[in-house]
């Protein structure tokens, strides 16, 4: 049965379908022996099987869990829309991951946020060589800077799923990922899905909610339950996820080995985007207070600060807005790193008021 299954991604289930339904009436009508019957009654089966893994394949792909993770194109330009639009040429974009995605929202100016959640900087820059054409020349190009942005080359130890993959297949060029060795099979994943992750059939029985954060316009918590959402980033999220004992400690050998990955892939970008005429902006985001709280000067100087100066010493224009109390209050953010509307509107203003001034903005 698996095999058969595994037959959906070479071959156009449609055809395959009616291919079964053929053989399964030949057996019937050229062989009356008890075998023949049997053979018949397997194909039968097996048809069944594959209608409902069909069906229930489709039904899959209209959960609010598959959605969440795969309708990122709507934030990004569309393809087709950009060539029937032609003067859609940008003047500043921002990549990142959901700290950035929360951060920046472009009102008075053609502007692009393309970043997304779990974006690391090897997918910042894939997004940028498929997108960059749809930036005028010249256009500034935000680079924003988290908290383990300088050693998150450590998870490239690790290899990215199916599922991870998937949401920027959603917005980088079919074409583009037939052929990138990262996304090997992921378009039968994306046409799929129940074929890779049969436990994907539970949101068929509970379904997660839709993703309405980037709605959210006021502060949802209390003071205390900032402080436990900071907690939580800290000692159940970050710490796990870079194997980190203490913030104040030097970084470890693997934590260092991240760092220059994270710094090459800095690197490549910045150099795909000065070949290419436009202005990299590097940006520090900020975090609310509860957060600030447990980033000493020297886990800042370990894991944001020196990693900024790299940059800086290129010649590359930075702006660090971690510790920056205008940004920090609570009343911008809907969890400790996230911001809400009402923030991303304050903070966005403010960064393209310091671009300008510092001349990279027309």
């Amino acid at each position: 049965m698996t095999i058969l299954l595994k037959l959906l991604v070479k071959v156009n289930h449609y055809r395959l379908v009616v291919m079964l339904a053929l053989i399964c009436y030949v057996v019937i009508c050229c062989l009356s022996s008890f075998w023949g019957f049997v053979c018949a009654i397997i194909g039968f089966i097996v048809f069944c099987a594959i209608m409902i893994f069909i069906v229930l394949n489709k039904l899959v792909k209209k959960t609010n869990w598959w959605n969440n993770n795969t309708a990122l194109s709507k934030q990004f330009v569309s393809n087709n829309g950009y060539r029937s639009n032609l003067q859609c040429n940008y003047e500043i974009v921002n990549v990142g991951s959901n700290p950035a995605r929360f951060a920046f929202f472009y009102e008075d100016i053609r502007g692009q946020n393309w970043s997304s959640g779990t974006q690391g900087l090897d997918m910042d820059l894939e997004v940028l060589r498929f997108y960059h054409s749809f930036m005028k020349q010249g256009a500034t190009v935000i680079l924003p800077i988290v908290a383990f942005s300088s050693v998150s080359g450590y998870l490239n130890r690790y290899p990215s799923g199916k599922h991870y993959l998937a949401k920027f297949a959603s917005i980088l060029d079919g074409l583009q990922i037939k052929y990138h060795p990262k996304f090997k099979d992921l378009c039968s994943y994306m046409q799929y899905p129940l074929l890779y992750n049969f436990s994907a059939l539970r949101y068929l029985v509970k379904d997660t909610e839709p993703d309405r954060r980037l709605d959210i316009s006021e502060q949802p918590m209390q003071a205390i339950e900032m402080e436990e959402n900071a907690r939580w980033w800290i000692e159940k999220c970050w710490k796990p996820e870079f194997n980190i004992r203490s913030l104040d400690e030097p970084l470890t050998k693997e934590l260092q080995e991240g760092r220059d990955v994270s710094i090459l892939m800095m690197c490549n970008m910045i150099e795909f985007l000065r070949e290419r005429g436009y202005k990299p902006f590097i940006v520090s985001l900020p975090m609310s207070a509860a957060l600030c709280a447990y980033f000493t000067p020297q886990a800042y100087e370990t894991y944001i600060r020196s990693f900024i100066r790299i940059f800086e010493q290129m010649g590359i224009p930075c702006l660090d807005y971690t510790y920056d109390i205008r940004f920090t209050k609570h009343e911008y953010y809907f969890n400790a790193l996230f911001m809400n509307l009402k923030g991303r509107k304050v903070f966005t203003r403010q960064v393209l008021e310091d671009i300008k001034q510092i001349g990279t903005l027309d």
